[in-house]
């Protein structure tokens, strides 16, 4: 079976993790061998489709994040166990092995593919995590990230707003040679502005809308950058060549916005 095809599958067990975001464990051994960063195309019947990237891997079932903030994912949020969903994919590139000290900063829900990043390598390189999110209640995975600094817009937990303030403190006390993040554009955007100052190396998953997943619609391009085919990882010298990142992104219309 090919991964453009639709693969019916049986949701095997759901999880509140936040008030905004369940896990899903689905049996999908296509998706349990990819790599972390990769994203599915996951189908929700009478709704849609939409990306969503592994947070783990459990032999052959998945973890899948998802956070309700439309339409599709509000139908998501309402399936339960046993109910099906069609996946489709892996799609696109993921993260590199980490092989030396190495930092991991995401922001809410783009914890999401570095748990899985941490989950697969922590035992083989030195990992060190900072996370944030809007509030206390809406972090992700401490128990199993053991972040080094935690960060809150509200101020609710650990250091109050961005993760780019913990993330330059992490910087300036412990060795680091590569970045690893996945968040809101804008903060990756402000990571990607670090690592230039700091010359640390960077790999970078951008969120751009996905429609089809296999580089057709166009509805995820950045300066002409297929984010679903070329992407969504992208290294330091890539991002180097956007004028559109951090600063302009496409409407489910397919109109250019600013962030």
């Amino acid at each position: 079976m090919g991964k453009d095809k639709i693969r019916i599958r049986k949701i095997e067990s759901v999880k509140d993790e936040t008030p905004t975001i369940k896990t899903f464990k689905v049996f999908d051994p296509p998706s349990a061998k990819s790599d972390p960063g990769q994203f599915l195309m996951v189908w929700v019947p009478g709704s849609g489709e939409i990306p969503l990237a592994v947070s783990a891997v459990h032999d052959d079932y998945i973890d899948l994040a998802v956070k309700r903030r439309g339409s599709t994912t509000k139908y998501f949020h309402e399936l339960e166990e046993n109910d099906k969903l069609g996946i489709r994919g892996p799609y696109g590139n993921g993260f590199k092995k980490p092989t030396e000290p190495s930092l991991l900063v995401g922001g809410g829900y783009g914890i999401a593919p570095l748990r899985f990043l941490h989950q697969k390598y922590a035992e083989q390189a030195q990992i060190h995590v900072v996370a944030g999110a809007s509030t206390e209640q809406e972090l992700l995975f401490l128990a199993e990230l053991d972040p080094v600094a935690v960060s809150t817009e509200d101020g609710s937990r650990g250091i109050e707003g961005t993760v780019l303030a913990p993330m330059r403190e992490v910087l300036s006390e412990v060795e680091v040679k590569t970045v690893y993040t996945s968040g809101p554009e804008k903060m990756v955007r402000g990571v990607y502005d670090i690592c230039i100052n700091k010359e640390v190396k960077l790999e970078a998953s951008l969120e751009r809308i996905m429609k089809c997943g296999v580089g057709l619609c166009g509805s995820c391009l950045i300066d002409g950058f297929r984010v679903c085919q070329d992407g969504p990882v992208v290294g330091l010298d890539q991002l180097k060549e956007f004028e559109e990142f951090g600063v302009w992104e496409r409407s489910f219309s397919g109109r250019k916005e600013r962030i």
